[in-house]
């Protein structure tokens, strides 16, 4: 079946430019209208009609991992079409993954890779991220692999995992063995056992700190006075990128707000979505993340960078921002509300926003995915 669009205030995130047009999809691509054509029609007066968005941080190896969630259930109801797993599986896990989770799953997967060769199976205890276990040889056979699919190696430097000697270790091996596989690193750093600036002075252009607003333990992106560390700006500057990964531990309100009214603005947002935080505060959903966003200041164009734009260029897929011709048919309808929004975080923080993104329906591969029950 293909479809017709209409009315939508349409987001090009290759391009950062908004349109009011309408939108056709044939085929599973996004096509030019086409007169006398005959289509199913969509009214979007007064939506959003944007690029599937794409979580570049969730857990979705469903039985796999004691935290993960459906990847279908999930997504496709909060208008995200593409999915990147943050490190469920370390090198003795993935190939099992690829073959289940991400080969019966109609959303599009990626994965991080966690250098743990365990991965994060349960909550119970952690994973061994000591270096001198790390399986450098399987670990680059699976990049080799599996290039179009694995998106980054990851690692974690919390206090309850790694001492301060073996985390400035551990990050140093895995910074090495990523050399080695042309990927990106990806550093959890939640109650970081190490300085936040050192983490970042360790890390290349397009590494990834993520649960960068947290406020566990002595380690944050904050100094004693409040102020953001002058080290993380830096890296900022030169390329590392910072992921805010909500998560349900691992970001704070208050951190945030105080982070993001000095410039310190994430270049990705994502939802680090869980089995325990999904659909409850105070993680909820990838569409709810992004709505407290706008009420923190950034706008619409700045929030759908971070959620769509950015994560597509770091996949390799630009096209999975674009609504320009013969690109893939992943679109977000969405309704921009004004009301009332409780957020709260885990330290007892409390802030109530004035508007919410409310998804309307989702197409995937120019499928219908998701459709509010009162919307078309």
């Amino acid at each position: 079946m293909d479809f017709l669009i209409e009315n939508g205030h349409v987001y090009h995130g290759e391009t950062h430019i908004w349109k009011d047009e309408s939108i056709a999809l044939e085929k599973g691509r996004i096509a030019r209208p086409a007169p006398g054509k005959s289509y199913r029609r969509i009214d979007a007066s007064g939506c959003l009609v944007i690029p599937g968005l794409i979580d570049y941080h969730v857990h979705c190896f469903q039985y796999g991992t004691e935290n993960a969630v459906s990847p279908e259930a999930t997504s496709f109801c909060c208008g995200v079409t593409t999915l990147v797993d943050g490190g469920s599986c370390g090198a003795g896990t993935y190939q099992l993954f690829h073959r289940s989770t991400m080969a019966l799953s109609r959303a599009r997967i990626f994965s991080l890779l966690l250098a743990a060769s365990g991965g994060q199976s349960n909550q119970r205890y952690p994973e061994n991220l000591g270096p001198s276990l790390f399986d450098e040889d399987k670990i680059l056979s699976l990049f080799q692999r599996f290039p179009n699919e694995l998106a980054g190696l990851k690692t974690r430097l919390s206090r309850n995992i790694l001492s301060p000697s073996a985390a400035r270790d551990s990050l140093a091996r895995t910074v090495e063995i990523a050399e080695k596989a042309g990927t990106r690193v990806v550093v959890h750093v939640t109650d970081c056992s190490l300085p936040l600036e050192q983490v970042a002075a360790l890390l290349r252009p397009g590494d990834v700190i993520c649960h960068i607003y947290h406020n566990q333990g002595i380690h944050t992106c904050l100094d004693a006075q409040g102020r953001v560390w002058e080290g993380l700006k830096k890296a900022q500057k030169r390329g590392v990128l910072f992921d805010a990964s909500n998560g349900r531990s691992n970001f704070d309100l208050n951190t945030c707000r105080t982070a993001i009214a000095q410039g310190f603005l994430p270049d990705i947002l994502s939802s680090d979505l869980n089995h325990d935080a999904a659909f409850l505060q105070p993680l909820h959903s990838l569409p709810r993340i992004l709505s407290k966003y706008l009420d923190f200041g950034l706008s619409l164009t700045q929030v759908l960078d971070a959620a769509v734009t950015r994560p597509a260029e770091l996949l390799g897929h630009p096209e999975l921002a674009s609504m320009a011709p013969g690109t893939p048919a992943d679109v977000a309808i969405f309704q921009l509300r004004s009301k009332a929004v409780p957020y709260q975080d885990i330290n007892g923080n409390t802030f109530t926003g004035t508007q919410v993104l409310v998804p309307m329906m989702t197409f995937l591969g120019g499928e219908c995915v998701y459709c509010q029950a009162d919307f078309a």
